[in-house]
């Protein structure tokens, strides 16, 4: 993902404190917000508009307990149809499920949201748990969506960007991506093995442009393809 917008400059030079895109030691300064008539969300470390009110500082923050992040996480992905153990792997890999989080590229929270994309989920403070993980993971079905269920693509993009993506077609040739994409795999795998047995549920596409939601894809006879939606 890339900030792609100068407006941003001056928020992420106080943060490039390593050129690592996973998790580093939470090193932060004063960052304000403040959101326009538009609704975008803007950050600074320089308010210069009366408007900005002061982030609260992400060192401040009790990490929530386990239990609250997998009700949290469970919430999200029945909301966004997501699978939940798709979502901790990411959450694993990014940030190693520490809300404090920021990267050296200015990735913020536990699913390491850029402020961008932060301003465009709508993601007021994203060193909110809650507010974090619903917007990554509403992230992440967009992207699920963009790309078909591609979950490689899916990852791939939600590390480089969807217009990487789409411009090779394939995951990038860049090997911090890919090993991104390995890492969140085999977590993925990992997670999806401690969860209980249950039937997924199917997003089927059908011949003529419809899309039904299923556990029992094979009863469609039309369907030119389907893929896992979110588990039960």
């Amino acid at each position: 993902m890339r900030l792609g917008d100068c407006r941003w400059a001056a928020f992420v030079a106080v943060l490039m404190i390593s050129g690592l895109t996973v998790t580093v030691e939470p090193v932060f300064g004063e960052v304000y917000q403040f959101i326009d008539a538009d609704g975008v969300i803007h950050y600074t470390n320089v308010p210069t508009d009366p408007r900005y009110r002061r982030v609260q500082d992400p060192a401040s923050i009790a990490p929530p307990s386990p239990v609250e992040i997998r009700q949290t996480i469970l919430s999200a992905s029945r909301r966004y149809r997501v699978d939940p153990a798709l979502v901790k792997a990411v959450i694993k890999v990014e940030s190693d499920f520490d809300p404090r989080a920021v990267s050296g590229a200015g990735a913020m929270g536990l699913m390491q949201l850029m402020p961008a994309t932060a301003s465009t989920l709508g993601v007021q403070n994203p060193f909110n748990p809650t507010e974090n993980i619903s917007g990554g993971v509403k992230h992440l079905s967009q992207l699920l969506d963009r790309f078909n269920g591609d979950l490689t693509l899916t990852l791939a993009a939600y590390h480089a960007g969807a217009k990487a993506v789409e411009q090779y077609g394939r995951v990038p040739p860049i090997e911090k991506t890919q090993r991104y994409v390995r890492k969140v795999m085999a977590a993925y795998k990992t997670y999806r093995g401690k969860e209980p047995s249950r039937k997924p549920v199917y997003k089927v596409f059908s011949s003529d442009g419809r899309v039904t939601y299923t556990n029992v894809p094979e009863q469609y006879q039309d369907a030119r393809r389907y893929r896992v939606a979110y588990a039960q």
